[in-house]
């Protein structure tokens, strides 16, 4: 296999493995695992994601959630925590955490290299600092389960928490707005109103700005996390790249996209 990146540019590495580390990262927010979480605590979709998912800062105001969840518009965000809060928060973590190690054994168990990928992924985890990325820092703190493949699954999702704090950081730098972000991105407008927006048109000329200004958010994303995989040595970045790509194909293989996207679908609902 070609490892298309050169091992001793940190921000080259962040932008290599940044896809594979996002899918397996953020393959439990939304499947039939999250699904039974919330139905578990007597909630349905975003009042079980955001208090899943930032659950781990404590028991904190909507707005702070909203602070570190940039990309959903303030008030969605007062809505779906309020709502979620009616739970004990505590067992909404310890829930939400098992799910996520659940969806990490059924979708992993196939995967012959989980202990060495949670192996890898820890040390970075561990090394990398939480300096703009505050629910990295929590779910930093939350324990590990003792099966690998749940490991794994709860270690890239935690990963993806750091890339997911510095890129906000990114893209507010970059001049653009989260709803900029969001409806000029790969989703967009579909999954700006996914997001909870009301959406808004943009002129052309806001527009081209905004794809610009997103490609440098990219970049600047990279370089700003980039650091934090050098917890790895070069040819242990190499090894990494190869083992979170061919864990990404485990979990979440092409054949599977159907099947996923009806989970999407179930749990808006």
């Amino acid at each position: 296999m070609t490892i298309g990146f050169a091992a001793d540019d940190s921000a080259a590495f962040a932008a290599r493995v940044r896809s594979s580390v996002g899918k397996i990262g953020g393959g439990f927010f939304l499947s039939s695992q999250a699904k039974a979480a919330g139905k578990d605590l007597g909630l349905r979709g975003w009042p079980t994601y955001f208090v899943g998912r930032c659950g781990v800062l404590g028991d904190i105001e909507a707005d702070v959630v909203a602070a570190v969840c940039g990309f959903y518009p303030i008030d969605f965000v007062r809505r779906a925590w309020s709502e979620g809060r009616e739970v004990d928060l505590t067992l909404a973590v310890e829930v939400y955490l098992q799910a996520c190690g659940n969806w990490g054994r059924q979708h992993l168990a196939d995967f012959p290299d989980n202990e060495r990928l949670a192996e890898l992924s820890l040390r970075v985890v561990e090394e990398a600092s939480p300096i703009g990325s505050p629910l990295f820092a929590g779910w930093r703190t939350m324990p590990l389960p003792d099966d690998a493949a749940a490991r794994v699954a709860q270690l890239m999702t935690t990963l993806r928490e750091l890339r997911g704090g510095l890129h906000l950081v990114a893209i507010l730098a970059s001049g653009i707005s989260p709803y900029e972000a969001v409806v000029t991105g790969p989703g967009g407008p579909a999954n700006a109103e996914f997001f909870g927006w009301k959406l808004e048109e943009l002129t052309e000329e806001r527009r081209e700005f905004a794809a610009i200004a997103r490609a440098e958010a990219e970049r600047l994303t990279n370089r700003l996390v980039g650091a934090s995989w050098d917890a790895l040595g070069i040819a242990e970045k190499v090894e990494f790249a190869t083992l979170v790509d061919a864990a990404s194909l485990v979990a979440l293989p092409p054949v599977t996209a159907v099947s996923s996207e009806e989970d999407n679908k179930s749990w808006r609902r």
